[in-house]
């Protein structure tokens, strides 16, 4: 079965994604994969070797998933059956584009070439973020699924010395570092149809980038669906009780038993008050695991990068 995208966002993880697939769902000439990530391509990363925590934060979908009729939406799966994978653009119309947005895809060895093989014609957009902002709003989210429990600095050295395998650990460092992802991608994707765009830009006129961006895939230009809605990634307040609630099998039982009156404030009572922020010194000492790699991006993208710096 001869199953593909046409349009491909392919990362990076915590980069804009999610904002700019909701973006593409608002186009009459695009159709949304109903799962937005389904790592169809990724064929390097196997989800039965995932550790219990990273298994437990991306689950299967169940099988009663699949016997639905007309399949809902859904945020992530590793899809990997084709007649499955063709079923999520089953609500595709005629003459729209086809799109999926799979953050792994930059991260995996085999996708690029899974991709072009499946359609070589297609557009791949690919957003780059801080290296630094996009590691630290990474460890939060992680830190709020009681993941990590250290400081920002601390989660990166621990995180620098482990193998980059996805499912395995956070990949903190790993997925910030750019440059041989691009090279994996270039080597193979035209430049033409390899679009991408640094995430502090695309952001700042967000109109603007949207524009010029549906130019550049040959859709009609559709003013933006709604202005991008920024919210605050919510922090635990005790780090160590969120860690024995979300990954503990007791801690599951006490929050599935919890009455549904009574989540709201038991949620509130375990957020901080304030949102965790970096020091300049975290900061300067975190961008030390990057500044090499931001030179790489630079020669391979042919443009500077210093509005990270």
């Amino acid at each position: 079965m001869n199953v593909h995208p046409d349009i491909a966002l392919i990362g990076v993880a915590k980069g804009g994604t999610t904002a700019l697939a909701t973006w593409f769902e608002a186009h009459a000439q695009v159709a949304v994969s109903r799962i937005k990530e389904p790592n169809f391509f990724s064929t390097d990363i196997q989800p039965e070797f995932f550790s219990s925590g990273y298994r437990h934060m991306s689950p299967v979908l169940p099988e009663s998933y699949w016997a639905q009729d007309t399949l809902g939406p859904a945020h992530q799966d590793f899809v990997r059956d084709a007649s499955r994978y063709a079923r999520l653009f089953a609500h595709a119309q005629q003459g729209q584009k086809s799109l999926e947005a799979s953050t792994s895809y930059f991260f995996s060895s085999q996708a690029p070439e899974r991709l072009f093989e499946a359609n070589p014609k297609a557009d791949i957009v690919l957003l780059l973020r801080h290296p630094v902002e996009r590691a630290f709003s990474h460890y939060r989210m992680a830190r709020k699924y009681g993941m990590v429990q250290g400081s920002f600095l601390e989660a990166l050295s621990e995180d620098v010395n482990q193998p980059a395998v996805w499912g395995k650990s956070e990949n903190f460092v790993h997925l910030s570092r750019y440059a041989e992802g691009l090279e994996r991608w270039m080597k193979i994707w035209p430049s033409a149809q390899f679009h991408v765009r640094i995430y502090e830009e695309f952001f700042q006129n967000e109109s603007e980038s949207w524009a010029e961006l549906c130019q550049a895939l040959k859709l009609t230009q559709e003013p933006l669906p709604e202005r991008t809605k920024v919210f605050e990634g919510q922090d635990p307040a005790f780090p160590g009780l969120q860690r024995w609630i979300m990954q503990s099998p007791l801690g599951h039982a006490l929050k599935s038993m919890l009455p549904e009156w009574a989540r709201g404030g038991a949620k509130k009572a375990l957020t901080a008050k304030e949102p965790l922020r970096l020091s300049d010194h975290e900061r300067k000492a975190a961008w030390n695991y990057f500044e090499a790699d931001r030179i790489k991006c630079e020669s391979l993208l042919g443009r500077p990068l210093s509005l990270w710096t």
